[in-house]
């Protein structure tokens, strides 16, 4: 199972269920421990190690319970908050040592709408400011670019 793993000012704020189109009745019955797991990683091997304040980073939980970290990703609004909404995560007064929130699906009625379509959740979102629009505008510009060029240069 994978989670994403929100960072602010060095403080972990925030853990979220990554496949949010599913329920997994086993994280209802090890959230507790998953999170203690989760915020050890950090604690231990993440924290003072990394150098950025602000970042997000996924980990991957094994069948039997070792947490591997995938990806570093920027806090920012192109990395989808899951779970949580980017101005609740910044808005956090989670302090270290505290209980970190941790969000999961936890009833079948949890799953997220609309997202039945096999695309990977992080790819849905091209609203303007997501970072895909961009992306969009860029590749919708660059053949009337080229084609200038070409013309110019002609």
């Amino acid at each position: 199972m994978e989670f994403r793993c929100f960072v602010s000012r060095g403080v972990l704020v925030g853990i979220s269920q990554r496949e949010v189109a599913s329920f997994y009745p086993v994280l209802v019955e090890k959230k507790e421990d998953l999170k203690n797991s989760i915020q050890e990683l950090f604690t231990e091997n993440v924290q003072q190690v990394f150098e950025s304040e602000n970042y997000t980073f996924d980990v991957y939980v094994t069948l039997k319970g070792k947490i591997k970290i995938i990806d570093f990703n920027p806090w920012a609004p192109f990395t989808l908050p899951l779970l949580f909404d980017w101005e609740e995560l910044e808005m956090s007064s989670v302090e270290e040592g505290d209980s970190v929130p941790f969000r999961i699906v936890d009833t079948r009625c949890g799953v997220r709408p609309g997202l039945k379509t096999a695309v990977p959740y992080d790819y849905l979102d091209t609203s303007p400011g997501s970072g895909w629009d961009q992306v969009f505008r860029n590749a919708n510009e660059e053949p009337r670019m080229q084609s200038e060029s070409h013309e110019a240069g002609a």
